[in-house]
């Protein structure tokens, strides 16, 4: 077989796999998504205890071929005291924009990039200074499973860097690893 030849079905491809139909995702434009997570920081710090903590995300997704845009909020509980009823949890709102690089037999395997805006809430006000609401921002990646033509299971990972506390006397870390597990809904 000659080069030009390999090329042209090398091309033809790629071009397929790149504007397919992204088998795993919503068949629906809209679609919402609800995901249990697990998130610690990365850094830990003396005065806490930051062992991994559970959280809940939210998002409305609309998909368009292999990319999908979604808009949701993320709440995870991140750092607590030891001996003291005081905890904090990441409050995050965010934008996910999504697109699918593989995808096959009702599985798919996506990239996913993440941007927003929160801060660190507390349980107990009086015991934390005011905190500003900061930028954040983070990727991963992720598995898709279709389970009918309207119903999707997600499990995904991402790293990203959000607000910290703001305190003269700590250096609490903005830096958190997640796991999520979840479904989304065609609408």
């Amino acid at each position: 077989m000659k080069l030009s030849t390999r090329v042209g079905i090398a091309c033809t491809m790629l071009f397929q796999l790149l504007t397919g139909a992204a088998a795993a995702q919503s068949a629906q434009r809209f679609s919402v998504q609800a995901s249990g997570a697990v998130l610690f920081a990365t850094r830990a710090d003396p005065l806490y205890d930051s062992k991994t903590r559970l959280g809940f995300e939210g998002q409305a997704r609309y998909t368009f071929g292999r990319f999908s845009l979604g808009a949701g909020y993320q709440r995870s509980t991140v750092f607590a005291f030891v001996n003291n009823p005081l905890t904090m949890a990441l409050s995050f709102g965010f934008v996910e924009p999504r697109y699918v690089a593989l995808a096959s037999g009702g599985m798919a395997i996506y990239l996913a990039g993440r941007i927003g805006a929160g801060k660190i809430v507390c349980s107990i006000s009086s015991d934390c200074p005011p905190q500003e609401t900061k930028l954040g921002f983070g990727g991963g990646g992720g598995l898709l499973f279709r389970l009918s033509s309207r119903l999707s299971a997600d499990l995904g990972a991402q790293f990203f860097q959000a607000p910290a506390l703001s305190s003269s006397t700590s250096s609490l870390s903005s830096g958190y690893a997640m796991l999520r597990a979840g479904f989304g809904l065609g609408l």
